[in-house]
């Protein structure tokens, strides 16, 4: 695979402003030098997420999370670090440097990620799909027929979303991919092949169906989802299923996905509320008929991870759209339960039994859809209507066994002033006691918890010792992080054999100290980021970087910094110690070995009054 040139890294992120990385996620305000906003990592109410452009830093306090703009895309977009370069290069329209492929570079550039090649591949394979479907040939007329007429949509709306088509001839896309420049490992995990023999390729999966795109949440082709054609062969004795999705694969995970989020991500605002529907079909009518906040799911039950992707998006709430079967109702409560968890407000609209959003709209048009829209009711009132039609005949038990099914969710809100407000619906709606709801509550709370956690110390009444403990590897990386005049000073006085490198912090300190020695001065920190090999050392490196030192008191740093050393130095001696007592126990009555050892213990005590001197140099 080719490799990121060495330097593109540090370059990319100083040709763009963490400001303009961050804003399109969280809404920042002025604070000084530096902007703050609501954490996009979790709920709050008051403002713990500071931007430092001039620094190049975020940090949030309400999640701990902390870093730089890659490391700020590679959490909110759920992306691997080389794939976070490639977004934030291709969005800043900066082009990708990749390093020669014999180059003679000390230091390893960056892969590009297995990821990229299959995002590439798959738009490849999505535009050859969508030229299949305006082919002169008999397949392409009739699967044109179907979306024109059968389907009713336009051309436009094709072209709009990619829609494509999968040839019957399934080595079709094989041959056409053999001219282009792919390796087998890749092709052979994007899933859109079988498995072949040996080395060859399998035939393709999707063979004579009508080719629907699916985009992440940044808008890349990941997958496909393949409706069944009137030529579409069938699987031997069984019927070939009406749609075939593509298999999970590294850029495909159906329960982090939402269909046309991407789209709908830049019609959303606080003002607005997302409209979920079951399939892409539904999704892409709504959309053609002005209804731009469609998402729909991936043909699997909707999953928490999904409700986080609304939820970053900060929408009004959602509205459901789902069938009014049993099916339907039942499906309706599950996503209660996570819209809760999850801090959404939702609002729920059964749709009449044996229609869908689609029919809707071709039948009754935008009108229809809005008028159902608007009957959508709040998700606390649409249970108690799920579970006690009706309330006025309904008993204590039954009012009581409705809290407890509620209670269960309610107990996952971090939330206290969403939770005040849910129990406060759940009080007037069903008209019990406020008091006596949230006395039930908190003994339901109590209950669950489990038996192990209910004597233990509240975390704000344990002792802040525990936070404070650390190596002094770490102790020893985060003053030189934050005085740069340590730097040489350390690199001539500490010798590296004291350095421990097992901790994620002795890696770092190892690595920059190892540098400074060789290049004569201190590093800047490019040049200390461009020694970062892997995540674990990027967030260390971060964290670190990112607290502040309390620097009023003159020669603090060196007088910590001088503490660190000694403790590395007595520690070096004491495992020199340790390993001539080892050798004591086996020396036996070796009369000669036994003096040596006795003479380099008593070397190994003296030295330890002759701790080195660290100094600031001139």
């Amino acid at each position: 695979m080719p490799r990121l040139a060495e330097g593109f890294v540090n370059e990319l992120k100083g040709r763009i402003d963490l400001y303009d990385v961050v804003s399109p996620y969280v809404q920042l305000k002025k604070s000084g030098s530096s902007w703050v906003g609501l954490s996009p990592f979790s709920q709050e109410k008051s403002p713990s997420f500071y931007v430092h452009p001039d620094k190049g830093f975020f940090k949030c306090f309400s999640s701990g999370e902390g870093g730089d703009a890659i490391s700020f895309i590679q959490k909110i977009e759920n992306l691997e670090f080389t794939e976070a370069i490639e977004f934030l290069a291709q969005r800043f329209s900066i082009p990708l440097q990749y390093s020669e492929e014999n180059g003679s570079s000390a230091k390893p550039a960056v892969s590009r990620s297995l990821k990229s090649d299959l995002y590439e591949l798959h738009k490849l394979v999505a535009e050859w799909f969508h030229q299949r479907l305006f082919d002169e040939d008999q397949e392409a007329q009739s699967t044109r027929k179907y979306w024109l007429e059968d389907r009713g949509f336009s051309l436009e709306t094709a072209k709009e979303f990619l829609i494509g088509y999968a040839p019957v001839d399934r080595f079709a896309l094989g041959k056409y991919l053999n001219t282009r420049n792919f390796s087998l490992p890749v092709l052979k995990k994007s899933g859109l092949f079988r498995e072949g023999k040996g080395k060859e390729l399998g035939p393709a999966v999707f063979t004579g169906r009508l080719m629907i795109p699916i985009c992440d949440k940044i808008g890349r082709i990941c997958a496909f989802t393949a409706r069944k054609l009137e030529q579409t062969p069938e699987w031997g004795d069984r019927k070939s299923p009406k749609y075939v999705n593509s298999p999970e694969t590294p850029i495909f995970e159906k329960g982090n996905l939402l269909f046309n989020l991407h789209l709908a991500n830049k019609e959303i605002s606080e003002e607005s509320e997302f409209l979920l529907v079951e399939g892409q079909l539904d999704a892409i009518r709504c959309w053609d008929m002005g209804f731009r906040t469609v998402v729909a799911p991936q043909g699997t039950a909707f999953k928490d991870s999904q409700a986080l992707l609304l939820y970053r998006s900060k929408p009004k709430g959602v509205v459901c759209l789902l069938d009014g079967d049993n099916a339907g109702q039942k499906a309706a409560l599950s996503y209660v339960s996570i819209f809760l968890k999850s801090g959404l407000d939702a609002r729920f609209a059964e749709l009449p039994e044996g229609s869908d959003p689609d029919q809707i709209l071709i039948e009754g048009g935008k009108g229809a859809m809005q008028r159902i829209i608007d009957q959508a009711r709040p998700m606390i009132e649409y249970v108690i209507r799920q579970k006690l039609p009706d309330l006025s005949t309904a008993s204590p038990k039954q009012k009581e066994t409705t809290c407890q099914w509620f209670f269960s969710s309610l107990a996952e809100i971090d939330s206290r002033i969403a939770l005040e407000g849910y129990l406060e619906q759940l009080s007037r709606l069903l008209g019990v006691p406020i008091d006596a709801l949230k006395s039930d509550f908190l003994k339901f709370r109590r209950n669950r918890t489990p038996a192990y956690r209910k004597n233990a110390p509240e975390k704000e009444n344990q002792s802040d010792e525990s936070d404070r403990l650390t190596i002094v590897e770490e102790d020893l990386l985060f003053l030189l992080l934050h005085d740069d005049r340590l730097a040489s000073p350390l690199a001539n006085t500490l010798d590296m054999s004291w350095v421990d490198t097992r901790p994620v912090s002795g890696r770092i300190l190892a690595k920059i100290l190892s540098e400074t020695h060789a290049e004569g001065t201190h590093l800047t920190r490019a040049q200390i980021e461009d020694l970062l090999e892997d995540d674990e050392e990027r967030r260390t490196y971060h964290r670190l970087a990112i607290q502040e030192m309390d620097q009023k008191e003159t020669g603090l740093s060196l007088r910590l910094a001088r503490q660190c050393v000694n403790v590395l130095f007595l520690r070096s001696l004491k495992q020199r110690e340790d390993f001539v007592f080892s050798q004591l126990k086996g020396a036996d009555n070796d009369s000669d070995t036994l003096k040596k050892l006795s003479q380099e213990l008593r070397s190994i005590r003296k030295q330890r009054s002759q701790a080195p001197l660290l100094e600031f140099t001139n």
